[in-house]
């Protein structure tokens, strides 16, 4: 251990101390080599630990210049240290130490807020009022080893980027937000990565660097001490180029344009910009190019000064292939639609899908006199916080529909001419729900997602320890409600659930439990990450399980009744499926079958 790191971890145990020493004799601590306290900055951190009451952690405070510092803390108790070297910091658990958390920035030069108002004047006798310590919090989660690797025609690839965010945004405690965190996990020259990964509920994408993100998982890591994806296999890359036709009141916007590419249409984005593949700039001549991109459709989405200006596609790209179309993408004016949604139910924050419908106006013949029609009949875009926006190229007349994301309409608007930037306002009609979670008659924790667990965050509701949960639909009828037990790794699958008028509504899970192994008939190894589907006697879905590393699965919570298993796995070449098993499941059974997946003749 170097010096620098040994006199650091010296500071912070014997801190009290050293503190006591210093008011005793009246004098301020010294820093090491001699240097005064007043060289030195003094902060408070505090490692806050997800879901344990104590912890020790070390931490690692880095500057700019490399230098960095360990700080064993006890998570909890708020720790006063001093950094001797120049700052900014950013402070993180040590890597081996157990613990994963994001980097939190320190500055100790900054002062605290100033608590403002007028000050008493004084005689110039009283003592200076004592500096307060800024208090840093780290938040820390217990580390998860994940490891992989990447196969393919195009490696070496240097790094796997795993993007975070939260499966419930709506958790209590906001410090334990994993939205926007990123983990780079450097790969070896066999192809080999890992990396620790927070244990909490977790959604992750797997970016290959110059692929399309093929990979997201969405997963419960906490009790868990490892996490094995198997392979990453990479897709020989496309490239995708052309011109952008500037025509009037374009030629000199044309080079703050970007072009964004995607695997979906821009119209029917259901959360903007994340689903964007790549973005490049044009250049003056309006020219771009795209590459490193997979196989498939693609569309492309032109923004000319944050303002949507065309869209086009689908443009088919074949691997390691060039796509170059000869007719250029023009670009047109577009005007900003903005809509405000208002729930009936004011603590209700509405969040769901919008579509914008081109029809015929009132009066055709005057309309299109005046104003030079658009060609773009429908988009959708996620309502977020009460608002939407939508931006129309050129003119039109439209429809606006609030839906969820099966489809169902929960109210709109008729008629809109939108010729100019134009607001208009949307109210839903919501009907309140009381409802609780039980387990063999027994209330049970856990998270409820009223349209499944792709739904907005406003309808995912969170159950008490008495099984409780409560909030707001827009809709009484037809519903598919998904229920999560994380303590009892438990999820269960409703259809066709009605809202009740005037009495709870009782989801009871089922402790059944199916499990078993699946092969490859092919191979005879273990078929990992072959995908387990329960289907009821109406052929809905009703549970779905994941084959791990050595083939095993197991799923907690199929409903009882007559049920259909059946397994797929999707490999490089083909699909793999097993003959599907039919029986019928009793309340409390557990059930052990094993399957045999065989290459699917087309």
């Amino acid at each position: 251990m170097s010096e620098r790191r040994r006199s650091a971890i010296g500071t912070v145990l014997g801190l009290s101390l050293v503190l006591g020493a210093a008011v005793s004799h009246g004098q301020e601590p010294d820093g090491p080599a001699g240097r005064p306290a007043d060289e030195v900055a003094p902060v408070v951190l505090k490692a806050v630990a997800y879901r344990t009451v104590s912890a020790e952690v070390t931490l690692v405070a880095r500057n700019a210049e490399g230098v960095e510092q360990e700080l064993p803390v006890v998570s909890g108790q708020p720790f006063q240290v001093f950094l001797f070297e120049p700052g900014p910091w950013n402070v993180r658990p040590a890597s081996g130490s157990g613990f994963w958390g994001r980097e939190v920035y320190v500055d100790p030069d900054l002062e605290p807020d100033d608590p403002g108002g007028e000050q008493p004047e004084g005689d110039g006798t009283e003592e200076p009022a004592p500096s307060v310590v800024p208090v840093y919090e780290v938040p820390v989660f217990p580390a998860v080893s994940g490891s992989g690797r990447v196969v393919g025609p195009r490696r070496p690839v240097s790094e796997v980027l795993i993007l975070l965010g939260d499966v419930d945004s709506e958790r209590l405690d906001p410090r334990f937000s994993l939205k926007g965190a990123r983990i780079r996990c450097p790969v070896a020259d066999d192809g080999r990565w890992s990396c620790d990964l927070p244990g909490t509920l977790v959604h992750m994408v797997f970016w290959l660097p110059g692929h399309s993100p093929e990979y997201r998982w969405e997963t419960p890591l906490f009790g868990r001490r490892q996490l094995r994806m198997g392979d990453q296999r990479l897709v020989p890359g496309a490239s995708l180029a052309g011109f952008v036709a500037a025509g009037r009141g374009f030629r000199e916007l044309v080079e703050r344009c970007v072009v964004h590419v995607a695997k979906a249409d821009p119209a029917f984005w259901t959360t903007g910009l994340e689903d964007v593949v790549t973005t490049v700039e044009v250049a003056r001549d309006g020219f771009f190019q795209a590459a490193g991109l997979g196989p498939g459709l693609h569309w492309i989405q032109v923004d000319c000064d944050s303002r949507v200006a065309a869209r086009a596609g689908p443009y088919t790209l074949q691997r390691n292939a060039e796509v170059f179309p000869r007719k250029r993408v023009p670009l047109m004016r577009s005007h900003l639609l903005e809509l405000s949604v208002l729930p009936a139910d004011s603590p209700y924050d509405s969040h769901w899908v919008a579509r914008l419908k081109q029809v015929e106006p009132e009066n055709p013949v005057e309309f299109w006199r005046q104003y030079r029609p658009g060609d773009y009949p429908q988009q959708r875009a996620v309502v977020e916080n009460g608002r939407v926006q939508f931006y129309v190229p050129g003119n039109g007349a439209f429809s606006v529909e609030i839906t969820d994301e099966a489809g169902g309409r929960f109210g709109g608007l008729d008629y809109l001419e939108v010729v100019n930037d134009l607001t208009a306002a949307v109210e839903l009609d919501l009907v309140p729900v009381v409802g609780r979670l039980m387990l063999d008659e027994v209330p049970v924790p856990g998270l409820v997602f009223f349209g499944g667990r792709q739904t907005s965050p406003e309808l995912t509701f969170r159950s008490d320890n008495e099984g409780w949960f409560r909030g707001a639909l827009p809709g009484r009828e037809g519903w598919r409600v998904d229920a999560v037990a994380p303590e009892y790794e438990l999820m269960q699958f409703f259809h066709d659930v009605d809202i009740p008028v005037d009495e709870p509504l009782v989801l009871e899970l089922a402790d059944i439990v199916v499990q078993g192994r699946v092969r490859s008939a092919s191979t005879g190894q273990p078929a990992e990450r072959a995908i387990i589907r329960f289907e009821s006697a109406e052929g809905q879905l009703v549970h779905q399980a994941t084959a791990g590393e050595d083939g095993s699965y197991s799923a907690r919570g199929v409903p009882p009744g007559w049920v259909r298993i059946s397994v797929r796995r999707l490999t490089p070449d083909s699909w793999e499926v097993s003959d599907p098993f039919e029986t019928i499941l009793n309340p409390r059974q557990s059930l052990t079958v094993d399957f045999v997946l065989r290459e699917r003749v087309q």
